[in-house]
């Protein structure tokens, strides 16, 4: 998926500054964006190529893959990954009591 069809998908969704977006809203988006996404498999995650020992080492693989991919590619799928980790990160953080 390049960066242009990326961000005419979000400022569909979302509005131009993203106004529109909530963390399951986000969540939503990035399930439906899924099997759009080179490396995605049928019902699954997207996958990182190559064997990988271990998380660590998956994610030092995919980082190093983005700084060697096209500038379209590597916007897109960062762009995706900084939503999946925020997001994944918010999770963690207590709710209102």
């Amino acid at each position: 998926m390049k960066l242009d069809e990326l961000r005419d998908l979000a400022v569909a969704r979302f509005g131009e500054r993203l106004e529109r977006a909530t963390p399951g809203g986000l969540a939503e988006f990035l399930t439906e964006l899924q099997p759009m996404l080179p490396g995605t498999q049928i019902g699954g995650a997207v996958s990182v190529d190559g064997a990988a020992d271990s998380y660590e080492d998956a994610m030092r693989q995919y980082f190093a893959g983005m700084l060697a991919a096209r500038p379209e590619r590597a916007a897109a799928s960062l762009w995706v990954t900084a939503v999946e980790m925020w997001l994944g990160a918010i999770a963690d953080l207590p709710g209102p009591e």
